[in-house]
């Protein structure tokens, strides 16, 4: 458990020595709350693309118009890609899939996907959260898949339902939800990634399986 921090005064020119340690201590602590590996970014390397959208819904994923941070209720690329600009640097993260048969095999492919998701969602959020405190009070994390499985477990979207969200500060869109290009950004750092589907895929054959997300810091 982390031991609790004492916010930091908000700083308008804070020295680049000063982000550089942070950004270095978000990494570290992504890899100490689970990830297989995080990497400080530039921003600017992050590219938004209408088609990572559109796939979700071309063909029809099953998240579609589920949640409130699904397409197509969550943000447009074209409003992601104009707030991202605006930063520097990010922290992106990766979980390791294990075992892989966790996404790549169709019939325990939600239960495995609720527990990656659920992590990976805790981990953007415990260092979106630590940047705040820390004065970076712009900073902004995406997660990877449905807030709909990663948090309510496939239940029906109580948001979209009642206007009430179970997690309220815990939900976040997928990156590629809002049309960021995670195979690109994921192949620029040098992970291996190979796309997973279940009918023409000899599953056994499947080298890895990660899930992806990403922390907008400064």
């Amino acid at each position: 458990m982390l031991s609790k921090i004492a916010p930091r005064k908000i700083s308008r020119d804070l020295p680049e020595e000063i982000v550089k340690a942070d950004l270095e201590r978000y990494r570290r602590l992504a890899i100490d709350l689970g990830a297989a590996d995080a990497k400080v970014i530039s921003a600017h390397d992050v590219i938004v693309d209408e088609r990572v959208r559109m796939k979700c819904q071309v063909p029809r994923c099953y998240s579609y118009d589920e949640s409130p941070n699904c397409p197509p209720h969550a943000p447009e690329p074209k409003l992601v890609r104009e707030v991202i600009s605006k930063y520097r640097y990010a922290i992106l993260v990766k979980l390791d899939v294990k075992p892989v048969e966790d996404f790549a095999h169709p019939e325990l492919w939600h239960e495995g996907h609720i527990a990656h998701y659920a992590k990976l969602a805790e981990i953007v959020g415990r260092i979106e959260a630590l940047a705040f405190n820390d004065g970076y009070y712009l900073a902004l994390a995406f997660a990877a898949g449905t807030c709909k499985v990663a948090l309510c477990k496939g239940l029906l979207c109580q948001f979209l339902d009642s206007g009430r969200c179970r997690f309220p500060l815990k939900a976040r869109p997928a990156m590629e939800g809002v049309g960021i290009d995670v195979y690109d950004i994921v192949t620029k750092v040098g992970w291996d990634v190979y796309p997973i589907g279940y009918k023409d895929v000899d599953l056994h054959k499947v080298s890895c399986a990660i899930s992806v997300g990403i922390i907008f810091v400064y």
